[in-house]
Order: C-alpha cells, then structure tokens, then sequence
C-alpha cells in the first residue's frame, strides 16, 4: 500500500533547537523543544511558557499505517512571550556554561554591603532579631533581611540559649557572600567563663581575668588557667603610666586574638570599657529627663564650666549653674574626679546635649527677699566687680545688689575704681527691690552727710545793693570819640 510523503517540514521556534530524541516504541527520531545544556528547572519553566501560549505541537509522533498532516508553519508568537522565552534561555545558558560571573558580582557586592530592603546595613549596625531556630551551635534569626542572621551559641550560657520567637537585640558584624547569612553578636556584652579550654575562647569574647604581674609591654593575666597578655595601651581608656596598681586585680576584658599553636591570647580591657560606656550612654539617653536628679562624677573643668558624667552621659554644668553665689573659676569649687549631684535642665536629643545645674538643689535666696532687704535698710555688702556705669556688691551669697556710678557720692565721680575697689568691704543702703528682675539699687553717698554750701562769690561789677539804682560817680565828659563834629560821630545829621 503506498502512501504519500510526509511534510518533514518543522515550525520555526525563536533561539529554541530542535534536539533529536528517541521514540523509545518506534526507534525514530522526533523532535525535542528543550532547549541545548538547559538545566531541568529551566526547561520545565519554558515548556509550561510554551504551553500557555497554545502552541502549535511541533513534536509528531506517526503511528504505523496512519498518515499525520503536519502544520506548514506554525502560528508566530507573541512579542512579549518571546522576550521571556529568551531571557529564561540567556539564564539557563549561563548556568550551564558554568559562568561564575554572575556569582562573583554578587560577593562582590555583598562583601561591600548587604540590603535590608531599601536600606544598606553596614557592619556595626543595630537590628532587631526574631529568633527562628537552634541548630547546633548556631542560632538562626530573623533580622528583616533576605538573608538569615547566624547567631553563634557562644554568646550564651550554657543550656541557656533562647526560645524560639525570641525578640534579641543585635548587632550586625560582617556579611558573609558565600554562605548568605549575616553574621550578627547580642547588642549586649554578655561574660563568658571559658573553663580553662582553647576551644571555648574566641575573639570578641568577654572575660574576666585575673593579673597576676606586669612586664615591659603590659599585663599579664590568667583566664580559667589559660595564660594572656593584656598591652599596656589597651588596659585602659586613657593610656596609664602605673601598672602596678592592676596587680591581684580582677579585670573584664575582651578577647583580641587566639592563637592556640603559638599559645597567645591577647585581651582589651579598653575594648570592653568602650562597648559597656556605649551601651550604658544608649540605656541612659531612654530614661533621661528634664528636672531629674542624677549623681555625677566630674570628668574636665574648663573656664565655662564643667563636664560631667550621669550614667555613661557627659553634661555641662555652666559655671553660672554651679552656685548662686558668683563663681571666679569651676576649679574654685569643683575637681576632677569629685562626686556631685545635679539636675537636668535641657535636653537636646538630636544634638545629644545635655544642661546640668547644682545651685538648683539649694533654696534660691531670692525668695523672700524684700523682707530680708527692704528699702531704707542699711546692710554690709562686698564689692565683687566694678563697671563703667557702677559697682555690684555682694550681700549675701547669690544676691547681689548695684550702686550707680551717681550714689557713690555727692561731688561727681569720673571713675568707679577711684571710690571702690574689688573685694572691698562697705555699707550700703537699700534704695528699692524687684524680685522678679532680681535686682536691688543700692546707695553709699545715702549714707555720707551733704557737704555745706560754699558762700556766694560777690562780683565787683555787681551793684553795691540789690533793687538801688546805679549812679554814675564821675561827673566828666567821657574823653575820645571827638571828631570836630559837636560830638557828631558821624557828623551833623542835618548835613551842616
């Protein structure tokens, strides 16, 4: 029987190849449309595209004794099907090809930073973690990233590591592009006691140790019978000239460097001192408010004022909140070092300032102050400035009074300085108070007698008695001004 040709004629499909297979019933070969060295995913991905778009089947299969027509052309694709097509063909290829290109960005570009949606974390920041996980000495969380937190099991104590859903606070230490995690530490310095064992110690662990002497670089320390050095720059926050009085101390420090081989362990206590101030300035900066009452510790005096520390927080103390007395100095009445009590009186959050004053603990001495001082009252005071305009004199400490350059005395006064000088004890008198201003005019000449009036100065050319007429004594024509003329200045005004 015979039979006619058939097409062999295959529909055109864009960057596909038609790869021969094996019919395994009929041992022919039929048309593939997987595309060259794709991986399984892929091919999956552009066969289901494929069918969406309802292809025309380009695969015939005949069966003995049956003819099949076959489509001469098969219905062109869609533009936008195509695109995709090909883009999950360009990936495929890569993959297959072994093209660690792609790869190598991403490390790259991971070793720089890593994405927490719009926002780059750089290593040091802080982030909230959910905890997903305990898998051996790891704890997995959830930072809010695409990628996974590793949380070492190190950080915590034995059989104490956290629930599952635990909300940790953390810190961000490095991206690893390889594996696809964050690394991340607890926010929070925890201690760490690592039993005598090199496998328990690591860097970046806190410890506490044991001087046992110094040497020429520094400390030397015991951790669990484990022997380290601690550098003499490193000991504290400020380089410290005196070793000794560290000896048969026990010190909390932070683990720089292992090295088991060449048994070195060397350890930070300045490193510690630094995580702990900062994570005690960000617990102080929740709980700071104005009007509050906080111990503090002298840090610097300068002219102005003086720096001091609240709990892990510097503040200033202006010189003119130190006392309400007038202050020459911080150093008058404050030292380095020296315990005090202050109060807040400001707070600048986003300049992270904070003002302090001390003469708030005490009573003002304003208070009550017109009847301590009402005027007319003659008091004791102490010049403790002169001006231009005046003299401040001190009554009390924290109140101080100001005589005007015009009640220093009754003649006129051109200088200050030449009635009063600073440090000199007189009486004043009160002449009025404003409390509200605070201010109280003050008076000396009040307190000096007026000087009699001089006798009147008589002038010779006044006459000898007031209200008498004056009568001239010389009786002669007044000599000078003749001119011929009849005693005619000008001559003789009928024109004679």
């Amino acid at each position: 029987m015979s039979t006619e040709p058939v097409s062999t004629e295959q529909p055109v499909v864009p960057r596909m190849q038609l790869n021969p297979t094996v019919d395994p019933e009929h041992d022919k070969a039929v048309p593939s449309l997987l595309p060259d060295a794709s991986p399984p995913a892929v091919a999956d991905e552009v066969a289901a595209i494929v069918d969406a778009a309802e292809m025309p089947s380009a695969t015939v299969v005949p069966r003995r004794g049956e003819m099949v027509e076959i489509p001469a052309k098969a219905a062109p694709l869609d533009a936008d099907l195509e695109a995709e097509i090909e883009a999950a063909l360009s990936d495929a290829g890569s993959l297959a090809l072994g093209d660690d290109s792609a790869q190598s960005a991403a490390e790259t570009a991971g070793s720089a930073s890593f994405v927490r949606g719009d926002t780059e974390l750089e290593p040091g920041a802080k982030v909230k973690g959910r905890v997903l996980s305990v898998h051996g000495d790891s704890v997995i969380v959830d930072v809010g990233t695409r990628s996974s937190g590793i949380l070492p099991a190190r950080n915590f104590e034995s059989g104490k590591l956290p629930e599952i859903g635990t909300m940790l606070d953390l810190v961000v230490e490095k991206y690893d592009p390889v594996e696809g995690t964050l690394e991340v530490r607890p926010a929070k310095v925890g201690v760490s006691k690592p039993a005598g064992d090199w496998n328990a110690v690591f860097e970046g662990q806190i410890v506490d140790c044991m001087v046992t002497k110094t040497n020429k670089g520094g400390l030397e320390v015991n951790i669990s019978n484990l022997r380290g050095f601690m550098p003499a720059g490193q000991v504290d926050l400020v380089f410290c000239q005196n070793l000794e009085q560290f000896v048969g101390q026990k010190l909390r420090a932070m683990i720089l460097e292992v090295n088991q081989q060449k048994k070195n362990l060397v350890v930070s206590r300045r490193a510690f001192l630094e995580i702990a101030a900062t994570e005690a300035r960000e617990e102080a900066w929740k709980h700071l408010q104005v009007g509050m009452k906080l111990p503090g510790k002298v840090k610097t005096l300068k002219d102005y004022g003086v720096f001091v520390d609240v709990g892990g927080v510097d503040g200033l103390l202006h010189v003119s909140e130190i006392s309400w007395g007038r202050i020459g100095h911080p150093k008058d009445v404050l030292s380095e070092g020296q315990a005090v009590e202050v109060v807040i009186l400001s707070i600048d959050r986003e300049k992270s300032k904070i003002s302090l004053g001390m003469k708030q603990l005490q009573a003002s001495p304003w208070q009550g102050i017109t009847e301590n001082y009402p005027p007319e009252k003659i008091v004791p005071g102490k010049v403790t400035k002169t001006a231009e305009f005046g003299a401040f004199v001190e009554l009390e400490p924290g109140v101080e009074g100001m005589v005007h350059i015009s009640e220093l005395d009754h003649r006129r006064v051109h200088r200050v300085t030449d009635v009063l000088k600073v440090g000199q004890e007189i009486d004043v008198k009160i002449l009025s108070v404003d409390p509200d201003k605070k201010r109280i005019a003050l008076s000396i000449k009040a307190l000096i007698a007026r000087p009699e009036a001089a006798p009147k100065k008589i002038d010779e050319d006044m006459a000898p008695s007031a209200g008498a007429l004056y009568e001239r004594k010389r009786k002669d024509p007044l000599k000078g001004g003749g001119t011929g003329s009849g005693g005619m200045l000008f001559g003789n005004p009928d024109g004679s």
